[in-house]
């Protein structure tokens, strides 16, 4: 019976032994389910997944980089943002804390970086239910272009739907237009620009949106938006009145033209106690205080300091500066006359030298006179025949033939060719070889423009008229107005 007892108890004591590791491994594998339970649920609590950030807008400048950044419609508590940077080979990271950025409102970061850029992404920072800050993922990524003109955004998907020709809404274009159809109004082709807007502003108070159409004179999208029309614009009023562009995220920043700038801070004068900050244009050049002027003081712009110029005209100065931007006395004033020169802060008497060099008109080589003379004295010329180069008058240009527009076509677009009774017909073989070299045709109506012609035409049958024919496409020549046609462009452009 002993024996049992004993054989009885040892089994009992390795059931417990069995019972206690099986609790000991529960509480190992609980604690580390309980751990990714716990991190799980801290990230699901953040409003992880619906904090949506993208990036509107980037402009760089010497200084720094302007990185507009809108936050999309969601929960979640958005702590910071991180600013990721890929010149090419190395990406560069800058973390902006204490964000105070709402849904649907857009504020622009300022980063210190002046390298090349040909990506920046950011990352949501988020704040846990038990304070803690975790990075979430990408949110926006921005590629520069390869004109290398602006940027792309990653999340950017074309739209061509309905649509031949214009922007695509990335930066791509649906395809151009051209030969009978040159003008894309809204998306489609067409041989007229009825329907074309000059610009992408504010038209009844309704703000359109900055993608425009390619076309000639460029054109309005289809669909009038209710999008600000900021363009390059980093912050400030919308320029049509349609809200704002955004705000400048941090506080030592303001709005400056468009763009957000460190503000204007007295501790950045340092020891300068008159005029601007050096490379701070935007501060004005008084920031730093002015100088009595009344006192005759002076502002050193380079040293910032303010000191009393005194005008040096000793020694017999007769002319030159003063040392304080004055004079010292003008040469060509009595006593003297244009017959001298200042040579060393002395008048000496010079000779012109216009008939050393053969001059007949413009300035005088050595300073010494005012002209070398007059075209219209010499040959009854206009004022402007000099060429004050080589100091000759040129005969300026006569039109070949000029006179009145009779007839013009294709209607009513086109325009490029027109009929006069002025211009010779054939058979006039004298006439006709005069205007064998003429290029250019001025019309005269509201304004003056010249065209280059492209070919001029006598038909030998009716052999009642000759067309002049330019070389653009259409043009906005009408009956009535007056033409002359000259040789070179220059004559033209008279």
């Amino acid at each position: 019976m002993k024996r049992e007892d004993k054989r009885g108890l040892s089994t009992v004591v390795a059931t417990l032994l069995i019972i206690l590791l099986v609790i000991v491994a529960i509480a190992i594998v609980w604690g580390v389910i309980r751990t990714i339970i716990v991190n799980n649920s801290e990230q699901i609590s953040l409003g992880k997944f619906t904090i949506d950030l993208q990036i509107v807008s980037i402009k760089q400048t010497p200084q720094d980089v302007n990185i507009k950044v809108k936050r999309n419609a969601g929960e979640g508590e958005l702590e910071g943002i991180v600013f990721s940077i890929f010149d090419g080979e190395r990406t560069h990271i800058y973390e902006k804390h204490n964000v105070s950025l709402e849904p649907l409102e857009m504020k622009t970061f300022v980063v210190d970086y002046q390298g090349k850029i040909v990506s920046v992404s950011i990352y949501p920072i988020l704040l846990t239910d038990t304070g803690k800050t975790l990075t979430g993922g990408v949110s926006d990524t921005y590629y520069s272009t390869s004109s290398g003109g602006g940027y792309i955004s990653g999340n950017c998907t074309a739209n061509c739907t309905g649509k031949t020709c214009g922007d695509n809404g990335c930066g791509g274009s649906c395809g151009g237009c051209s030969g009978n159809t040159p003008y894309c109004v809204q998306g489609t082709c067409n041989s007229n620009s009825q329907g074309l807007v000059g610009n992408c502003s504010c038209a009844a108070n309704i703000c359109q949106g900055t993608t425009c159409d390619d076309g000639i004179g460029g054109s309005c999208p289809g669909e009038l938006t209710l999008e600000q029309d900021c363009g390059s614009l980093m912050c400030g009023p919308s320029p049509s009145g349609c809200g704002s562009c955004g705000d400048c995220a941090d506080s030592n920043h303001y709005c400056n033209a468009g763009s957000c700038s460190p503000i204007c801070n007295s501790s950045d004068c340092g020891s300068r106690v008159c005029g601007g900050i050096p490379d701070r244009l935007d501060c004005g050049t008084t920031f730093c205080g002015l100088c009595n002027a009344a006192a005759g003081e002076t502002c050193n712009e380079t040293s910032g300091t303010c000191f009393v110029c005194q005008p040096d005209c000793s020694g017999g100065k007769q002319c030159g500066p003063d040392g304080c931007g004055g004079s010292c006395g003008d040469c060509r004033n009595a006593p003297f006359n244009s017959s001298y020169n200042c040579i060393g802060c002395t008048c000496e008497m010079c000779t012109p030298d216009c008939n050393i060099s053969g001059r007949e008109c413009g300035p005088v080589p050595n300073g010494c006179g005012d002209s070398c003379g007059s075209c219209f004295e010499l040959y009854g010329y206009p004022e402007d025949s000099c060429n004050n180069q080589s100091g000759i008058c040129i005969k300026p240009e006569e039109s070949l033939n000029n006179g009145t527009v009779v007839s013009v076509w294709p209607l009513p677009i086109g325009r490029n060719l027109f009929v006069s009774d002025s211009l010779p017909l054939y058979g006039e073989d004298e006439k006709i070889a005069n205007l064998s070299d003429a290029h250019f045709v001025k019309i005269t109506s509201a304004y003056k423009r010249c065209y280059q012609i492209l070919e001029i035409d006598y038909p030998v049958n009716p052999g009642q008229y000759t067309v002049v024919k330019v070389s653009i496409a259409s043009t906005d020549i009408e009956v009535g107005d007056q033409y002359e046609i000259w040789k070179t462009l220059e004559g033209c452009n008279r």
